[in-house]
């Protein structure tokens, strides 16, 4: 339960085993590879190495490619799935099975193949459709396109703005042009469509007739025959693509068999990419490569007989002055959940402290006293548990349903103390429902609260919370004397806190004995050590006095607490006025119906809105109060090279 210990390693092996040893690294999913930017900036390595040359364009190609292949399965070949991933379990030879590989690449080669080609009829689709709505305009029009002019006549087919007016045309067109005319082919909301006929001899008079109207000529390229006979050999041509584009995609429909192959593969990909990554972070001459990284101190035996298979030279050291090691925690398996309350703030420095054994048990304690309410923690576990078992999340979303168990099981411990069913539903059902009832005794202590209900006593509420924060605020204080001794600077260390402690007992004793002669102690405590990292005596003077308006800020702290209280009771509240709504309609059958209906939907709303609030909550009393006290915040998160997958769980084997 603590910050895994770095070692530095460097490596060099030979090219020739550069493979094999990234797959072994790999399956060993314990060392971090560095960039090597800094060696290159050395004249003297730069002589002698450069940057390996991978091939990662290729591996992502690959693994776009299988990706590309999945969505088109998607698409054309759905199939329910739900919320989450269904993970599988896979050997570890099955999974690196190169033939596998090799043939899932083929499939999505295939599959991409027919994408591409329905994109391909797409374009032409529409090219074909802007061509037609190019000829749509026309299509009155009873002649062949291409007819430009006759032996006396010249046809020029222009547009004007629909905003025009055609008789001023046709008036301005006969005044300058008499032997010509205007047929309207057609308009929209935009244009005007006309043939102009004129003699040959008037064609410029006509034009410069027609120019002030803002007219335009229109000419069709490699047109022959009508606008209609081209418009229905276009309608020909869009039917037989949309044709083959439903043969393109029943035809990969045919490879829906090859999904989850297709799914182990890009798996299998990615982490191919991953290696070829890392591969390009590594230095080398052609015989020889260099690598530079942290290796994690719970699996130094098994990197150094996993590098001991190889012709290499390496070393295993400690972090030198001014380095920074990446940070990993380490932690059974039933407390790795907590590492995403963690992350969502920030990672510990190395130099730090690993906070999820300390914040585990409050975090968890926290969130069920304010939700509070054994129906709510049966359905938060048992939901949490469902989708852990299914669908095997990993990572976050792991964390989070790993953790919702735990929070389900305090909501409904904290429940049963406070009388939360459902809010007060066993009353209103008794209430509404069975008035001639008598509610068994167990069940009456129940309601009322074994240790206090919030509703019915939220003073009692409100001092369990502060205390509870007070015992929270001082077990950080308590993390901070251990981290000074633990670090060599116990001195230090208790005097930031042992002077807070005579002021907290010396309130204490002027609260309940009206003697303030401990709290002026304390007073002078703070003002004679708090300065006293400060330069000069009034410096550290006044360091010391202004250190007495942080009481203010230890109160703030303190009542942050009660927000413990406020959730409880708005989680109770709201489950409360939900059930009194339900019941309006009396024992009538309308009346039950109702009641099912809101309780239905109100319970609903309320485990939703109070479960992001909860959660929330109670992060941020472990944030701004808690770690406030002791914590060590920026570390770096430690990324080894190691198998990362999305739709399979891998059983690894020894090599």
């Amino acid at each position: 339960m603590s910050i895994v210990k770095m070692k530095r390693l460097r490596l060099i092996a030979l090219s020739s085993e550069q493979d094999e040893l990234l797959a072994r690294l790999l399956h060993l999913g314990s060392v971090e590879v560095t960039e090597t930017d800094a060696k290159l900036a050395d004249p003297q390595w730069a002589e002698l190495l450069k940057r390996d040359t991978a091939c990662l364009g290729d591996a992502k190609a690959q693994a776009n490619a299988l990706h590309s292949a999945l969505e088109a399965l998607r698409k054309y070949a759905p199939v329910k799935s739900g919320l989450f991933i269904k993970r599988s379990d896979i050997s570890e030879a099955e999974f690196l099975d190169a033939q596998a590989r090799q043939a899932a690449l083929e499939v999505a080669s295939q599959i991409n193949e027919r994408v591409q080609k329905i994109a391909h009829s797409q374009t032409q689709e529409n090219r074909a459709l802007a061509r037609r709505a190019g000829l749509s305009p026309w299509a009155s029009l009873d002649l062949p396109l291409e007819l430009a002019q006759t032996d006396a006549a010249k046809l020029t087919y222009v547009t004007f703005p629909a905003a025009a007016d055609p008789g001023e045309i046709r008036s301005a067109l006969a005044q300058a042009a008499p032997m010509s005319e205007l047929i309207q082919a057609g308009g929209d909301k935009d244009l005007l469509y006309f043939l102009m006929i004129c003699h040959k001899q008037e064609q410029q008079q006509a034009m410069e007739a027609i120019k002030p109207f803002s007219a335009s000529t229109v000419s069709f390229k490699d047109v022959t025959g009508t606008a209609k006979e081209n418009m229905a050999a276009i309608d020909r041509e869009l039917d037989r693509m949309a044709r083959e584009r439903d043969e393109l995609a029943k035809e990969i429909v045919t490879f829906a068999d090859k999904r989850v192959a297709l799914q182990v593969t890009l798996d299998r990909m990615n982490q191919e990419v991953a290696k070829q990554a890392v591969r390009e972070r590594m230095l080398t001459d052609g015989t020889v490569v260099f690598l530079e990284g942290w290796a994690a101190g719970t699996k130094l035996e098994e990197l150094k007989k996993t590098l001991g298979g190889f012709t290499c030279a390496y070393e295993l050291s400690d972090p030198a002055e001014g380095e920074t090691p990446p940070t990993l925690l380490k932690n059974p398996k039933w407390m790795e959940c907590m590492n995403m309350v963690t992350e969502m703030y920030s990672l510990p420095a190395y130099n730090g402290i690993d906070p999820n054994p300390l914040i585990f048990f409050f975090y968890i304690f926290f969130f069920g006293f304010m939700f509070a309410d054994v129906a709510y923690g049966i359905i938060i576990f048992a939901v949490s548990l469902a989708i852990t078992k299914i669908y095997k999340p990993k990572k976050t979303l792991g964390y989070m349903f790993h953790l919702g168990q735990y929070l389900g099981i305090s909501t409904f411990i904290c429940g049963i103390f406070t009388g939360g069913f459902f809010g007060n539903l066993l009353e209103v059902i008794y209430n509404t429902f069975l008035p001639e009832a008598v509610m068994p005794g167990w069940m009456a202590k129940f309601c009322a609260g074994i240790a206090f209900n919030p509703i019915a006593d939220p003073m009692t509420a409100l001092i369990v919370a502060i205390c509870i924060g007070v015992v929270h605020l001082l077990f950080g204080q308590l993390v901070h004397l251990y981290m000074g001794f633990r670090d060599g600077e116990g001195v230090d260390a208790l005097l930031d806190v042992v002077p807070w402690w005579i002021v907290f007992a010396g309130i204490g004793v002027l609260a309940l004995a009206g003697n303030g002669i401990l709290l002026i102690v304390g007073a002078l405590s703070l003002v004679l050590t708090q300065g006293r990292h400060n330069k000069g005596f009034f410096g550290k003077l006044f360091g010391g006095i202004a250190s007495l308006y942080d009481i203010t800020s230890w109160l703030s702290d303190v009542l942050s607490y009660a927000r413990l209280m406020a959730l409880m009771l708005a989680t109770g509240v709201i489950a409360q006025v939900f059930n009194t709504l339900g019941s309006l309609g009396g024992r009538t059958v309308a009346g039950v119906i109702l009641f099912v209906v809101v309780f239905l939907i109100g319970h609903v709303f309320n485990i939703g809105v109070n479960l992001i609030g909860t959660y929330v909550h109670a992060a941020r009393l472990q944030y701004l109060e808690f770690f406030g006290k002791f914590y060590k915040e920026g570390g770096i998160p430690f990324r080894p090279l190691k198998y990362d997958t999305k739709y399979v769980d891998i059983i690894e084997e020894e090599k």
